[in-house]
């Protein structure tokens, strides 16, 4: 994984909105890629997947929201399955990697 964030310009960093420990874990995966890019531009983009099973939300859009604002990135919600937000994660996470490199 460390040869991966080495080389990326820029990170998804995903979770399922039905399964808070997938948010949970989102703190340790966000320190990993800022050792490891020592201090390098290094845009992120928060993303709350599964955003078609609202019914079983375990974590708030509001709480996703904050850690964003946090992190000062941006939050976006998606569904792989029924294909909601996915390009606009990706062109969002393009554009900043593009801004950073400027």
């Amino acid at each position: 994984m460390d040869s991966w964030i080495n080389f990326g310009d820029g990170f998804l960093l995903i979770f399922a909105i039905n399964d808070e420990e997938s948010f949970k874990m989102l703190e340790k995966k966000r320190e990993r890629i800022l050792k490891n890019k020592l201090g390098a531009p290094c845009p992120i983009l928060l993303v709350g997947n599964k955003q078609d099973l609202d019914n079983e939300r375990q974590v708030e859009y509001a709480e996703a929201k904050a850690l964003a604002d946090k992190w000062k990135v941006e939050y976006i919600e998606t569904s792989a399955k029924t294909n909601f937000n996915c390009k606009e994660a990706f062109e969002r996470l393009a554009v900043k990697i593009v801004e950073s490199n400027k």
